[in-house]
């Protein structure tokens, strides 16, 4: 990322509009066009401020004192006016409170369980630790998501689950890598379209929103002949087959075996599973 304050709003040339929204939105990488080498993941610099202030408060018992305004942003290395905002998104997600007068300052809050959640969302996708712990959770819920999903599917679903393959093949073979990463996406919120699991199908998303965030970030450092867009794209191919089949235990090794970074030469995403035949 740039040490400058302000985000260059580009994607490998294609301009994208400061939006409010962690960095994980979709809305994100729905208005990029192409990835190249360089990724700018369009998330403001208060956005990423407030993930900053975030982890000042986790690592602090409630109520303690996190520090002034000054001293944050100091600590952010961002502008005053960017702070400002940093601390107005961080106190509406409940994370920080303010304190007038002598002794007052900027001090943690006890927030509620869906508060945590969402800053953990809000600040994962940039590191490894969370990477792995949002693909560990994904891993557990994947049984839960296919077997509503087939319990459901109809020929219908099966045809919009073919024609978002359809979508991965085309963009692997033109090597678009947003394209590609993006209709990897849409397939698999496609899949969680077809179950009527509300809050499953919202964290399953969240997890994969998470993850090709992570993605996008590790492409910022990446060189085009390290990308290969074969072994996710095979993936997406064996998650497709085996629920068209359908075959659930084909169908859950596929989705745990989506690992977003796969398409790095270099990436270490997990321990090798045995490809089912």
């Amino acid at each position: 990322m740039s040490g400058s304050d302000e985000n260059d709003g580009t994607v490998a040339g294609a301009a994208i509009e400061d939006f409010e929204g962690p960095a994980y939105s979709r809305e994100l990488w729905t208005r990029a066009t192409d990835v190249g080498s360089t990724v700018s993941l369009g998330s403001s610099r208060a956005e990423q401020a407030a993930g900053q202030i975030a982890r000042l408060a986790a690592a602090v018992p409630a109520g303690a004192r996190i520090g002034s305004k000054d001293e944050l942003r100091k600590i952010c290395g961002v502008s005053v006016g960017t702070i400002n905002e940093a601390i107005k998104l961080a106190q509406t997600r409940e994370i920080i409170t303010s304190r007038p007068g002598p002794g007052g300052g900027l001090f943690a809050c006890d927030p509620s369980p869906l508060s945590r959640m969402n800053g953990w969302f809000r600040t994962a996708a940039d590191e490894d630790a969370a990477f792995a712990e949002a693909v560990q959770i994904r891993d557990a819920i994947a049984p839960l998501l296919i077997e509503e999903a087939l319990r459901r599917i109809t020929r219908a679903d099966r045809d919009a689950l073919a024609e978002n393959l359809e979508r991965v093949r085309h963009t692997r073979d033109s090597g678009s890598v947003s394209d590609f990463v993006r209709a990897c996406w849409d397939l698999h919120a496609c899949l969680a379209d077809l179950g009527k699991g509300v809050l499953l199908n919202a964290l399953y998303l969240s997890i994969m929103d998470v993850g090709t965030t992570y993605l996008l970030t590790k492409l910022e450092t990446t060189a085009p002949e390290d990308i290969d867009l074969n072994p996710l794209a095979e993936v997406m191919e064996d998650l497709v087959e085996a629920l068209e089949r359908p075959d659930r235990d084909a169908a859950v090794d596929a989705l745990r075996r989506t690992i977003p970074n796969a398409i790095l030469r270099r990436a270490a995403p997990s321990a090798p599973r045995e490809r089912r035949q």
